[in-house]
């Protein structure tokens, strides 16, 4: 197995290249004083603002940022790694790249990556042939003809069908012991407790997931049945991230043509539909939000990104979450946009409807970044063109415009925001620096349960339920129900699945003492989860699998690995630690009442509240302030978050219990 390439080689090699021959070689360079110029390659542009310097042998766009060494230019835009490009560039001088030895250690994970790359090409492959051989097809084929999909676009996406069966793919692929293994590490087949394999993927369309080289990396998998759930991706393995790919992005950049922009949407068919008709800049995340690293991904390519969201309430509040995450990144020459579909419409019923032209003259006219922050900041403010309302505007727009990196951007933000307050600028700036960042889309008060958590976003509450639902009645369920009683709330076990993928709602929530109010063998699993993650709360989920393979037994490190892979079929785009912190919240309050009602009771034997011993008199006070808590924030969900209807008395107790007087 080939080891690392030395250091000193790429040194060498960088010396003896011309950086401007490298790039000459694929885009026209013009010689323009002691540089070199034109237009750059890695953005849309009329006037060249890309240079290549002879004597630095560096390269660098003034009008995207796109900056680097000649290995950095050809891994950009040959769309390949690094030790391709260093090959690639080796070549062309007539040198022989040389390899470091490795380790034992490193030659088999290097090569474990290598077979799972190949397994899954080969799953891929499997696919497609189902979907244009096997006897039961004819599902399949109906449902993309009916989705409008022609047999060009399924070609170009690798569309494919995973038969009905147990076990079409395993005899396929799985030769021996070892092939199995892998098969089960790739996320392909699931292993039950009685050590029999079956496949994950059965009686489903197939959307192979590629990286930016086009290799298959994982699925997502829609039914053609009723199985639950509709959308299955493929569970995270050493080479799929769920957080940093984006369905379609491989093949946006396989159009040869210039990439002005990306709409980032949610499904997978709402990609293919939309390159289908000519949009060939539409991406998807893959179940999760968007992230900073999506998005950092994406400018690189394009310097303008356009969300694509429903146009209902839900679709706000991911809109609101999506601004809080941009405002912090946006670099100058970026812009991001925020578009809203009609009601019962998503983009791929709405580009058959309205046809390219229609759906991008829809994008013309999405709300821009300021014009969304502001308004989002107004829909919060009862008049906002009073000297009140102009006061609150200002008050929550400066925090967040301070924070915008692009100089020239934030410069702009704070020159709107005088013409929406009438507030000169150096005073803005003023306010900002006193005043605390307001969020736009707030997550549960970490401390207390939010009752407007639990209206808000009431379709969680319902998931729990159905999760367990699902543990306790799939035939595939390896987990066999093991709860004790009414004690242990079915939310436990949600916790736990939960916070495997997002161990860092540890870091904010605080005290987790209130668990020892529940009895049975799920809470001792999330209570040692709990301590052993403590230490090390920064971690994804492998990185936290391989944590608790080290602090727990193996019998409990199983469960929770197989938690893990059910809590992969749920469907949701808020972020995890938001769901977790949700669940958390949900399960003190729980206890908070148990508490509450058991001091109660023990009151009446001792005869009074005030005869409790203290330590359960403390405990009393610290349930009924939750309780009390949750009582208020339920009747200002109700009233819209408009703190005024609660009454002085209701008003001065909210601000003792939320630490605000």
């Amino acid at each position: 197995m080939a080891g690392l390439i030395p250091q000193s080689f790429i040194d060498d090699l960088l010396h003896r290249v011309n950086i401007v021959d490298v790039v000459d070689s694929r885009i026209k360079l013009k010689k323009a004083g002691k540089n070199h110029s034109a237009c750059c390659p890695f953005h849309n542009e009329k006037t060249p603002s890309f240079t290549v310097s002879s004597d630095k042998q560096f390269y660098y766009c003034f009008g995207c940022g796109a900056k680097g060494n000649a290995v950095g230019f050809v891994m950009e835009y040959d769309n390949v790694d690094f030790p391709q490009a260093v090959e690639m560039l080796a070549d062309s001088v007539g040198m022989e790249v040389p390899r470091e030895e490795v380790s034992p250690q490193q030659a088999k994970k290097q090569e474990e990556r290598t077979n799972l790359y190949e397994l899954m090409g080969s799953a891929n492959e499997f696919y497609q042939r189902q979907l244009r051989y096997h006897d039961a097809k004819q599902a399949a084929v109906d449902y993309l003809k009916n989705r409008g999909l022609s047999g060009k676009a399924a070609k170009f996406f690798n569309i494919g069908f995973a038969p009905p069966g147990w076990q079409n793919l395993q005899d396929s692929l799985a030769n021996d012991d070892e092939s199995l293994a892998a098969m089960v590490t790739a996320g392909l087949t699931i292993k039950n407790d009685q050590g029999r394999h079956y496949d994950r993927f059965r009686n489903r369309i197939i959307f192979p997931i590629r990286d930016v080289r086009g290799r298959t990396i994982g699925f997502g998998a829609r039914t053609l049945g009723d199985d639950k759930p509709k959308y299955l991706n493929s569970p995270e393995t050493p080479i799929f991230n769920k957080g940093q790919e984006l369905y379609g992005l491989y093949e946006c950049r396989q159009i040869r043509q210039p990439l002005k922009r990306f709409l980032i949407v949610e499904g997978y068919m709402d990609v293919v539909a939309l390159h289908e008709f000519g949009i060939h800049y539409a991406v998807a995340t893959l179940g999760t939000a968007t992230s900073d690293t999506h998005l950092q991904k994406l400018f690189k390519i394009a310097p303008e990104i356009v969300f694509c969201f429903d146009g209902d309430e839900a679709g706000r509040r991911a809109a609101k979450r999506g601004l809080e995450l941009v405002l912090p990144i946006i670099e100058d020459g970026q812009q991001i946009r925020f578009m809203f579909l009609p009601e019962g419409e998503d983009p791929d019923s709405l580009v058959r409807k309205e046809g390219k032209d229609g759906f991008e003259l829809r994008m013309q006219d999405a709300d821009g970044l300021s014009e969304f922050l502001l308004q989002t900041l107004k829909d919060d403010i009862d008049d906002p063109a009073s000297l009140e309302g102009r006061a609150r505007l200002a008050k929550l727009a400066a925090p967040l415009i301070k924070n915008i990196p692009g100089i020239a951007l934030r410069s702009l933000f704070w020159q709107d925001l005088k013409e929406h307050t009438h507030i000169d600028v150096d005073e803005l700036k003023q306010l900002a620096e006193s005043e605390a960042k307001p969020e736009l889309a707030p997550a549960p008060n970490p401390m207390v349960q939010s009752s407007a958590a639990s209206h808000h976003h009431e379709h969680y509450e319902s998931s729990y339920s159905s999760y367990d639902e699902e543990m306790g009645e799939s035939r595939e369920q390896p987990i066999q129900s093991t709860t004790s009683g009414s004690q242990e709330p079915r939310l436990i076990r949600q916790a736990i699945a939960i916070l495997l993928h997002a161990p860092q709602a540890l870091e904010t929530f605080g005290d987790t003492g209130f668990l020892q109010e529940f009895q049975g063998p799920n809470t001792q699993l999330l209570q040692q989860m709990i301590t052993a993650l403590r230490q090390s709360p920064r971690q994804d989920l492998l990185g936290v699998l391989s944590l608790l393979n080290k602090e727990v037994d193996a019998e409990a490190y199983r469960q929770f690995k197989e938690l893990a892979e059910y809590h992969n079929k749920q469907e949701g785009h808020l972020s995890q630690q938001q769901v977790a912190m949700d669940c958390l919240v949900q399960l003190r309050l729980k206890a908070a009442k148990n508490i509450k009602a058991r001091m109660i009771k023990k009151a009446a034997q001792f005869g009074g509240m005030r005869q409790l011993p203290e330590q359960d008199m403390q405990l009393y006070q610290w349930a009924a302030a939750i309780v009390e808590l949750d009582l208020l924030q339920a009747k200002l969900t109700k009233a819209g978050g408009k703190f005024e209807t609660l009454t002085p008395q209701e008003q001065e107790k909210y601000r003792q219990l939320t630490g605000q007087s």
